[in-house]
């Protein structure tokens, strides 16, 4: 066994930090607790598969001066050593490989107290590698077990904590502080697996010197060979393997059948000969929320009051927002002076942040639904509910996570699919994941529903608003439109043996107003730091390209003021004051650089019924989807007004396109466009995401290709029907 850090060592740098893992399964509260212990904010959830990468941060009140400071690690959750998928391999080998940059120096080894038989599998499992290991159990339920059995039991100190509302972790960081960091589990009597008769490890044990016996036992059982193992330790670990003379799933049985007396043993001793029936409420719940019809029937009108919300709800904040903005727009350009710099921050900066900025209401409470969904326990029994027919399409149902998760953002959904242990089944869910809705889209789709459906009461006596049910509408096509995509995949692709679905369940509680508050801020700030950047660069370069030209405007601005002069002559009428005005705006528009590309481009879109401006609106977009709205808010920039994204939608609602003869934003227009975006490529990120998980360019971009044919073509035939009628 690798000898651990001394203390104190050369200060200066964090690897003079104590690095402690916290390990244990899925949903046994281990991110809740290391977010308690540090003060960080990682991503939390009642549901499995949210932590797929190690989260690191220093203890918080450990020292400052690094020598003394302990360091601690989340790392993914997982039911045994042996991984099944992505996530549960990067836990195993934090543990095993000994050049690993999260290699921890000891463990905090967390149990759920509502699942703890279940979770003493993985406890044993971790407890025999030989690292200084503390049992903190999470008090999740309220059943009787003994504190004092369990450390008899597994000969550690064992601490009681509630991870959500801290209690008791005061004692467990000081706990920390007074640890021993030598290694305590190598003392531990363990019964050899009777496959050590006939292996010859010597050569195994040569190869890996700084890992313990039971380590290397792991890596004989295990499934696949680590990609870490140098070429000695790979040959040595195929020939040891080939000794026991056994399958790989026959030695795992084994183990599970010797792990299991050990657990059933310590369980009796914890817990009494009679367990605690699982809480009847819970059981009373779950025969009615997962039920095989029932519970989808539920789970649609949840989210379907969701979305009715995020309309009825929002709409004043959005109100006060867009109001503010004109206010401030106007503010700026009476108070600064004349100048191609007051135009660039009120017409391109402004305009562009607005058009973003407004929409954080909806986005908020959409967000803050979801995650008192996820808190309360109901979104774990949604993946189990799923899984009898997301299986008829190929997936299974950790699949609903992922998905769930791509209704936020693509990319971390995309991470998530690491919990998913059959590599066909994680490929579809990464396929087909860029057509859930994602947050960067619900501006869009805000901006656009408008112009489609009339913002009215709908339904019996009026009680349900006409745009969010079309909203609602929107997210169930895209969601249907993915599933359709993986049943023609699933059909196409070669076949594969499916995988089992194990998950646990937490107990149902009541979701904090203060954490779901949190989770709300931190959508938000996301939502508008991440668009923000980009929109600062994009507005700036577009109100550039809109602003300047090859030849210059010397020849529009003339024809203007002769125009004007021609209007005041003839008895200076203010409405053709004011068309006058827009006829210069479009002439500058058509000579500018925009114009000269957005005409270049114009041929490819105008069959969807875009023109040209709408056009660069709609590549800008590809950088971040909800740049579209900012965009378009400075390219249609009203000459000479400062309106809001209200004001852009009436004006857009009316001005013809001189091509056309039709308004630029007609029904038919942004149904195209809704469309489109609910079915293209969600951002470049993405793309760059799935090359990652996919280890090359050939799925993404046949993904990215792909997704953007059929939505062209889908947008296509919904114009054409939409003009029909």
């Amino acid at each position: 066994m690798e000898r651990l850090r001394q203390f104190p060592c050369e200060p200066g740098t964090l690897d003079c930090a104590m690095k402690l893992a916290l390990i244990g399964n899925p949903n046994c509260g281990k991110t809740s607790l290391f977010n308690t212990l540090t003060g960080s904010k990682a991503k939390v959830a009642n549901l499995p598969g949210v932590t797929v990468d190690p989260a690191v941060a220093l203890l918080a009140g450990s020292a400052n001066n690094i020598s003394g400071a302990i360091e601690l690690v989340d790392l993914p959750g997982t039911y045994s050593l042996h991984p099944k998928a992505l996530d549960e391999a990067v836990t195993r080998d934090a543990l095993l490989n000994p050049n690993h940059p999260q290699r921890p120096d000891g463990i905090l080894l967390v149990l759920d107290s509502a699942n703890l038989k279940r979770n003493l599998y993985l406890a044993l499992q971790v407890m025999d590698l030989g690292f200084p290991v503390i049992v903190v159990v999470n008090e999740t339920a309220r059943n009787v077990w003994s504190q004092k059995a369990l450390e008899s039991a597994l000969d550690c100190p064992v601490l009681a904590v509630h991870a959500l509302n801290a209690r008791g972790c005061e004692a467990l960081k000081k706990k920390l502080h007074s640890w021993p960091t030598e290694p305590q589990g190598e003392t531990r009597k363990r019964e050899l697996p009777s496959w050590r008769e006939r292996v010859d490890l010597t050569p195994l044990t040569r190869a890996l010197p700084r890992i313990s016996e039971a380590s290397i036992e792991l890596l004989v059982v295990g499934n696949e060979n680590p990609n870490w193992l140098s070429k000695e330790a790979n040959e040595a670990l195929e020939q040891a393997k080939k000794e026991t003379g056994c399958r790989a799933a026959e030695l795992q049985l084994a183990e599970a059948a010797y792990r299991s007396r050990q657990v059933r043993q310590i369980a009796t001793d914890v817990l009494g000969q009679n367990p605690p029936a699982s809480n009847s409420v819970s059981a009373k719940l779950d025969r009615v929320l997962t039920h095989r019809v029932g519970g989808p029937l539920i789970l649609m009108g949840v989210f379907f009051l969701i979305f009715q919300g995020v309309y009825a709800w929002a709409t004043w904040p959005m109100d006060l927002i867009d109001g503010g903005m004109s206010t401030l727009m106007e503010a700026a350009r009476t108070v600064l002076p004349e100048g191609w710099w007051t135009d660039l921050l009120v017409d391109g900066l402004l305009a562009g942040i607005g058009g973003v900025v407004i929409f954080v209401p909806q986005i908020a409470l959409l967000f803050g639904a979801v995650a008192a969904l996820e808190e309360s326990g109901y979104m774990t029994r949604v993946s189990f509910m799923n899984d009898r027919w997301l299986r008829s399409l190929g997936l299974d149902g950790r699949a609903t996570i992922p998905l769930l998760g791509g209704f936020a953002c693509a990319i971390p959904a995309i991470l998530g699919a690491r919990t998913i242990p059959g590599k066909r089944e994680r490929l579809l869910t990464i396929l087909i994941t860029p057509w859930m809705t994602c947050a960067a889209r619900l501006p869009v789709y805000l901006f656009l529903i408008g112009f489609v459906v009339p913002n009215e009461p709908w339904g019996p006596g009026g009680l349900l608003n006409l745009q969010g049910v079309f909203l609602f509408v929107i997210y169930a096509a895209g969601l249907l439109a993915g599933l359709s995509m993986a049943w023609i995949l699933h059909r196409g692709l070669p076949k594969a043996a499916p995988t089992q679905f194990l998950q646990e369940w937490p107990p149902y509680r009541v979701p904090s107003f203060k954490r779901t508050l949190g989770q709300i801020i931190r959508q938000a700030k996301a939502f508008l730091t991440g668009a923000g950047q980009v929109i600062v660069l994009v507005s700036i370069l577009l109100w550039g390209l809109s602003n300047t030209a090859p030849d210059g405007f010397e020849e529009v601005n003339n024809n203007h003021r002769l125009n004007v002069s021609n209007i005041e002559s003839a008895g200076n009428d203010p409405d053709a004051l004011d068309q006058a005005a827009r006829d210069w705006q479009a002439a500058k528009m058509d000579a500018s650089w925009s114009g000269k590309l957005g005409n270049f481009i114009e041929p490819v879109i105008s069959p969807l019924g875009y023109d040209g401006r709408m056009g660069i609106a709609l590549i800008a977009s590809f950088a971040a989807r909800e740049v579209f709205v900012g965009t378009m808010a400075t390219l249609y920039a009203a000459p000479e007004t400062d309106e809001g994204i209200q004001g852009l939608k009436t004006r857009l609602g009316r001005e013809i396109n001189p091509k056309t003869g039709a308004p630029i934003l007609n029904a038919a227009t942004a149904m195209s466009l809704i469309v489109f975006y609910m079915l293209a490529m969600q951002c470049l990120s993405t793309v760059a995401i799935v090359r990652q998980e996919l280890g090359g360019w050939k799925w993404a971009l046949i993904q990215a290709g792909g997704m953007t044919l059929i939505a062209y073509f889908a947008a296509w035939i919904t114009f054409v029907v939409m003009n029909g009628f």
